[in-house]
């Protein structure tokens, strides 16, 4: 598995739907880095499509544009491993997110001590070193 550092993670949105005889089609790219969200919640991802096509938030117009779905496609770095059939599964990403977090630490200190040994390529090694990290967090 490669190292996701260099990759941004990002995500096309992108919703059609029409309001008062007029037919809207948003779309704007979402750069996942830039987003947090409560623990078991979702971001807003209808505010930065509204601001993109300049929607007033407080206006009914937006209120039409919450109550659509959005479909999500073109996915880069992490965000593709949580996209399925056009639906993006946040706490999926953030799982993805942690992990490659937590495997850049673990990452940075092994290859101190295991020089030129492939820790991308090696699974189970790479496993192993995870285990380990991760323990080591729950005991400490």
């Amino acid at each position: 598995m490669s190292s996701h550092t260099a990759t941004s993670n990002t995500l096309r949105a992108s919703v059609s739907f029409s309001f008062k005889g007029e037919t809207y089609d948003l779309e704007t790219l979402l750069d996942l880095d830039q987003f947090q969200a409560e623990p078991g919640e979702q971001p807003d991802f209808h505010r930065p499509l509204a601001q993109a096509a300049g929607i007033d938030p407080y206006s009914y117009l937006y209120e039409v544009l919450e109550a659509e779905d959005i479909l999500f496609s073109a996915p880069t770095g992490l965000a593709c491993g949580a996209l399925e059939d056009g639906v993006f599964h946040w706490e999926r990403f953030e799982q993805l997110r942690r992990a490659s977090a937590d495997w850049q630490i673990v990452k940075s200190i092994a290859e101190v001590f295991l020089e030129g040994r492939g820790l991308d390529e090696d699974e189970n090694l790479r496993a192993a070193l995870l285990a380990v990290y991760q323990a080591g967090l729950k005991h400490s």
